[in-house]
């Protein structure tokens, strides 16, 4: 059976893992990710700022701790999200998501269109870029960020990654994931790593940076887009060993 790493935090993993079973695929599961909330902080920085024009979700793990640490914070506001499952996440949550868009935060920020004036909250763990707060302050915005989670690697990961290989495939859902593995598996067993499966552009750019070949692409920029794009591949006959 077909063997692909998943490197998605514990808590993510499994509907990965569930959706490649469904699949035929056998999932490794490794996580490259342990998320500490920062509740108290973001509880503090919403009674700090109870006004505003928009909220930005980037990931599920964002509506996660806003859940939990400010139920009732910015409920006049309008919200927007990257990505139809964290759209999906923050609806069931009960908040009332109106944008959503399939590609990166930069995306996003295009889609809100021209932002002179509002007050954009934006919730993100401590290691996202500069990119989505830029490209907002670019359309007129005042951005209050606040970084909800910090982002760490788990103990004893990177003996768990080099004693999973060789892998068919590996499944890369952040850019700190590709990062991280960059630096785990030395450069003479990236081969072990097999087909690199990345969920977006922003992945993407970051595995490239660390000179990761990503091969394979999701069309959509989800758990069922990265596993359509693994059966594409296999059905495409390409499976590393």
């Amino acid at each position: 059976m077909t063997r692909v790493l998943v490197t998605r935090a514990a808590e993510d993993a499994p509907a990965l893992a569930q959706a490649l079973v469904v699949a035929g695929f056998q999932p490794v599961v490794v996580p490259l990710a342990t998320r500490s909330w920062r509740v108290l902080e973001t509880a503090d920085v919403a009674a700090a700022n109870p006004d505003a024009d928009w909220v930005l979700l980037t990931s599920g793990a964002v509506v996660d701790v806003l859940v939990a640490a400010a139920p009732q914070a910015w409920r006049g506001a309008r919200w927007a999200a990257v990505g139809a499952q964290t759209a999906r996440r923050a609806i069931a949550a009960g908040i009332p998501v109106t944008v959503t868009t399939a590609g990166t935060g930069v995306d996003l920020a295009a889609a809100l269109g021209p932002l002179d004036g509002h007050r954009v909250v934006l919730p993100r763990g401590d290691l996202a870029d500069e990119a989505l707060p830029d490209a907002l302050r670019a359309r007129g915005a005042t951005v209050v960020s606040c970084e909800v989670y910090a982002n760490a690697l788990p103990v004893g990961a990177a003996e768990r990654v080099l004693a999973a290989l060789p892998v068919d495939a590996t499944t890369l859902l952040s850019g700190s994931a590709a990062e991280r593995l960059a630096a785990i598996v030395p450069r003479d067993r990236w081969e072990d790593l097999g087909a690199l499966a990345v969920i977006g552009p922003s992945t993407d750019a970051a595995a490239r940076r660390c000179g990761l070949p990503a091969a394979l692409h999701a069309v959509s920029h989800d758990v069922a887009g990265v596993v359509a794009a693994l059966e594409r591949w296999r059905a495409a006959g390409r499976l590393a060993r």
